[in-house]
């Protein structure tokens, strides 16, 4: 039997978490509570896809017909309640889901405004990472992890290396199976804090820019982390360093230059607040302003 780590209450039968929500809401706050209905092992429910996206199976993208057709075809799908539609580079359309009644309807729909779609989870946004850190947890493994905390789909127990060894650390990185982390986990007996889970800023080692990797990169010939100038790697060059991302007097690797810090500010900002890459630059954009 899987432990809840979300301990909505103690082992509460469905019915009493349907009919009492209410009143254990009101104990608790809001963000603590991740869905009685959907997160609780022991209501036999899953948690819904929230984000869905409806692709295209020809030539014809959803995306380009008009937004006041989309609009009215997606009520008469999922009803009057006001949703979330993002348009995706990719000519696709995102729809973000209050329900898992909603969820139902729009996976049954095979043609969208007369094209041939299919309805599918995002990638990504339908999950979270978050980190715990515990001395107890260094004598479990990643599978038990897995096995034994309900809403987790994945556990990586981060090591370090000393020597020729590699050392386990306290710190496990847990993925959720839903867009937000709880504040909080229940491994046994114990209750964890669970932190935001930052990655670094993705840096192409061919190139050196932001944002895309070495396998996507359309750069003919490697970049020199130093300075800058393709024709050969950093243990072969003397030149000043100069970094190719904000021109800078500094390598490209550097954790101070202002391109790496904007980056880190909005992965900061999507692992605390979910949504998507864009969504969070713009809020930080935001942010920055006010202060300036």
């Amino acid at each position: 039997m899987r432990c809840d780590p979300y301990r909505d209450e103690a082992k509460k039968p469905c019915t009493e978490a349907a009919h009492g929500a209410a009143s254990v809401a009101s104990k608790r706050k809001a963000e603590d509570l991740p869905s009685l209905m959907n997160m609780s092992p022991f209501t036999g429910c899953s948690p819904f896809k929230k984000f869905m996206v409806i692709s295209s199976k020809g030539s014809t993208k959803v995306a380009d017909r008009s937004p006041f057709k989309i609009h009215r075809e997606l009520k008469s799908i999922l009803g009057d309640e006001t949703i979330e539609v993002t348009k995706l580079g990719s000519g696709d359309l995102m729809v973000e889901l209050k329900s898992n009644e909603q969820a139902k309807k729009l996976g049954a729909i095979t043609t969208f405004l007369d094209i041939l779609v299919t309805v599918s989870p995002h990638k990504s946004l339908n999950s979270s990472k978050g980190v715990i850190r515990s001395r107890d947890l260094r004598c479990c493994s990643e599978e038990e992890m897995m096995e034994e905390l309900s809403g987790v789909t994945h556990a990586r127990l981060i090591k370090v290396r000393r020597g020729e060894d590699k050392i386990q650390t306290d710190t496990v990185v847990l993925t959720f199976d839903s867009p937000k982390r709880p504040r909080r986990i229940y491994a046994g007996y114990m209750t964890l804090d669970v932190r935001p889970y930052v990655p670094l800023p993705t840096r192409c080692y061919k190139c050196q820019r932001y944002g895309n990797g070495k396998d996507r990169c359309k750069k003919p010939a490697a970049v020199c982390i130093r300075c800058g100038k393709g024709g050969h790697v950093k243990r072969d060059c003397s030149a000043d360093p100069h970094c190719v991302n904000c021109r800078g007097d500094h390598a490209a690797s550097s954790k101070t230059c202002p391109k790496f810090l904007e980056k880190q500010a909005i992965l900061r900002y999507k692992a605390e607040n979910g949504g998507m890459f864009q969504q969070a630059r713009k809020a930080v954009v935001v942010e920055e302003n006010k202060k300036n």
